[in-house]
């Protein structure tokens, strides 16, 4: 029984996984606080790029061409414009995947369930990790690769805490959920078949209220993904075109969302 119901739950989340074709990496240390980006590189330069687009590499101000300061006025609003969408795509997938295995463990449980409780405590707490991660305590939009694990800024991260959140859900309500499936397959007279088919049907109804939405928020991670795309071509240009950041390669797209 375990099995069937985490595998139902656990191919609901895929639904939710954030740029599943999308790969961004951080080399280096990348941070954006009180709009200020600073970059420290592999090969230990330290680069600031301040709130006028004023660039400074190790504390040394560079004089730059209309080009080059178009580059880097492009580059610090990529980053800057990053942050708060991946915060919103992040945080709804949340919102949508708790409403959805709410309803699983509700059909399961019934409505007052202290587990339902739990989950929602649980996904709540990581909302507001999601929050902090991008959004300082006056509200204004900040970014640390070290808050990212292996330095992926896309990648499995929050699906891993929210599978982890359903798991420990699932482990302390176990006795509680044979229960609930025993019950049903007694009213379904002990024909299990009946069960697992009402089961399925279910599944069927809540991926079909919620593909849409899922649809959108897999759209906007895209959309995000080439953004950034964008953000590494213009790194790219700033590496040929200005030679105290010839060393520059902060941010690595290793995949990106096939054209369909």
């Amino acid at each position: 029984m375990r099995t069937l119901l985490l595998a139902g739950l656990l191919s609901l989340n895929a639904n939710y996984a954030l740029a599943n074709d999308c790969e961004i990496e951080f080399e280096g240390h990348l941070q954006l606080e009180n709009r200020v980006l600073t970059i420290e590189t592999d090969a230990y330069k330290k680069i600031v790029i301040n709130q006028q687009n004023q660039l400074f590499v190790n504390g040394e101000k560079i004089l730059l061409s209309a080009y080059q300061q178009n580059l880097v006025s492009d580059y610090y609003a990529g980053i800057y414009a990053a942050a708060p969408q991946a915060a919103a795509i992040a945080t709804d997938a949340i919102k949508l995947a708790s409403v959805t295995v709410g309803e699983v463990f509700s059909e399961l449980l019934g409505r007052d369930s202290d587990a339902i409780d739990g989950l929602t405590d649980k996904l709540d707490e990581l909302g507001e990790h999601i929050q902090t991660s991008f959004y300082s305590s006056n509200g204004e939009i900040r970014l640390n690769s070290k808050d990212f694990t292996e330095d992926n800024f896309l990648g499995n991260d929050w699906e891993d805490e929210f599978e982890e959140a359903i798991e420990e859900v699932v482990s302390n309500s176990m006795g509680h959920l044979l229960i609930s499936i025993g019950s049903e397959i007694l009213f379904s007279g002990g024909d299990m078949d009946a069960f697992e088919r009402k089961m399925e049907r279910f599944g069927q109804d809540i991926e079909q209220r919620v593909d849409f939405q899922s649809s959108e928020l897999e759209a906007r991670a895209d959309a995000l993904c080439m953004s950034l795309v964008s953000v590494d071509e213009i790194e790219a240009k700033l590496q040929s075109s200005i030679d105290e950041l010839a060393e520059l390669n902060v941010v690595q797209i290793t995949a990106k969302p096939q054209a369909m």
